[in-house]
């Protein structure tokens, strides 16, 4: 066999295949880079929001079995845990009161 005929030759579905292939990958990179934006502009959105409002917040991760009020209670701050728990939705922009074990949320600080 000669050097031109060692060359790799695809099928018709093999070319499909070999496109699809491509596609899916630029798709992946176009999607991640995409979510990776966006969970850092609001990230510094929440950040924002803090400052904005008059508020100095600071990170905190959400224990198993840890629920929202529970997070504005053992911050041990001086205000009805009502209120703090209002701030924490508001800075974070939480539709709805319902935390994830793992999830950081900005909450007021000490």
């Amino acid at each position: 066999m000669s050097a031109q005929n060692q060359e790799l030759r695809f099928t018709t579905r093999g070319r499909q295949a070999m496109r699809l292939l491509r596609t899916m990958v630029c798709a992946l990179v176009i999607v991640g880079g995409a979510f990776f934006v966006a969970t850092q502009s609001f990230s510094a959105a929440a950040g924002a929001e803090a400052e904005a409002i008059g508020i100095d917040a600071e990170a905190v991760v959400v224990a198993e079995g840890e629920s929202l009020w529970a997070v504005a209670a053992d911050l041990g701050l001086d205000r009805d845990t009502r209120d703090v728990v209002s701030d924490i939705v508001d800075i974070n922009h939480l539709s709805s009161p319902v935390v994830h074990p793992g999830q950081t949320l900005d909450v007021p600080q000490r």
